[in-house]
């Protein structure tokens, strides 16, 4: 996969998926296969827009980014895509009427346009519709309808709300894979090694959603699979209110400091609570470690 920046020249024809892609839900992934598909038919390749920072996201909303910019890049690099198109949002960007945003995308060797059913551009908000008619003379433009579950359409926002309820599970059902913490292993103080669970210190960005409580999980080191104890927020124990993500990886002996892992979240195992004493936290973490098996 190759990143460009919006206005590069590429040299060589490509169907193009349009949106912000905060994460690879199912609605994503079905835009992605439509565009697979038409590229398959015009011997294009698949190139997909995004910002590079998360300000396009959180406008308007407390809420901060499920997956950082990062982490977005690895997803759309498991579903095959061939060219990530990133633009800053920033003020000029902000400031881009429907039409220049359009002429701006004439730019390249379009063989296709695909975009979801609520689709919005420019600062006067034009619709799919109106995409259609402004790419009229360039190529087809192909509107992708929504994909339900339950009766709910699955989205970015909803996404998040289940990761606020802690509701992993559901949250992986409607993910391209399970929601997971991506950063590089840091130092910390040490105390999970003296009760006997090692844990690997996370570095994440703050403008990440983290969903806080103690989780299962997995990563992968060296290809090898483990699985892991992860705690996502604050350590009250140790009167630490500062959030963190620890994750202790049953079986794994060696050192990962500035090594960059991924943890996939897989149940939810409890909320983060007080104990009253180091002992009784590393009996807890024994009774989570029987949880994770």
């Amino acid at each position: 996969m190759q990143l460009s920046k919006f206005g590069e020249q590429l040299n060589t024809p490509i169907v193009l998926c349009l949106g912000y892609f905060g994460c690879m839900h199912l609605g994503h992934v079905e835009l992605v296969n439509v565009a697979k598909i038409r590229a398959d038919r015009c011997n294009a390749k698949v190139a997909l827009f995004t910002f590079t920072d998360n300000t396009f996201e959180s406008i308007g909303k407390p809420d901060k980014a499920i997956y950082t910019f990062e982490e977005r890049l690895s997803l759309y690099a498991l579903q095959g895509i061939d060219y990530v198109l990133s633009a800053e949002f920033d003020e000029e960007f902000r400031n881009n009427t429907g039409a220049q945003f359009a002429e701006r995308l004439k730019q390249y060797e379009l063989k296709g346009v695909v975009c979801g059913f609520d689709y919005s551009y420019g600062r006067d908000k034009c619709d799919p519709a109106t995409l259609r008619e402004q790419m009229a003379n360039v190529c087809g433009v192909d509107v992708v309808a929504p994909v339900c579950r339950n009766g709910i359409k699955v989205s970015t926002t909803y996404i998040r709300k289940l990761l606020g309820d802690n509701d992993i599970l559901t949250v992986n059902e409607l993910l391209s894979e399970p929601y997971f913490v991506m950063g590089e292993v840091v130092h910390g103080r040490g105390v999970g090694t003296t009760i006997g669970f090692p844990t690997a210190n996370i570095a994440v960005s703050a403008d990440k959603f983290l969903p806080c409580g103690v989780y299962a999980g997995r990563t992968k080191v060296d290809d090898t699979e483990y699985s892991a104890i992860v705690n996502i927020g604050q350590r009250p124990t140790f009167e630490l209110s500062e959030p963190c993500v620890e994750a202790h990886l049953s079986g794994f002996d060696g050192n990962l400091y500035g090594r960059c892992i991924k943890v996939n979240l897989t149940k939810f195992l409890r909320p983060i609570r007080k104990f009253s004493d180091e002992q009784e936290l590393a009996r807890q973490l024994q009774a989570d470690k029987e949880g994770v098996k």
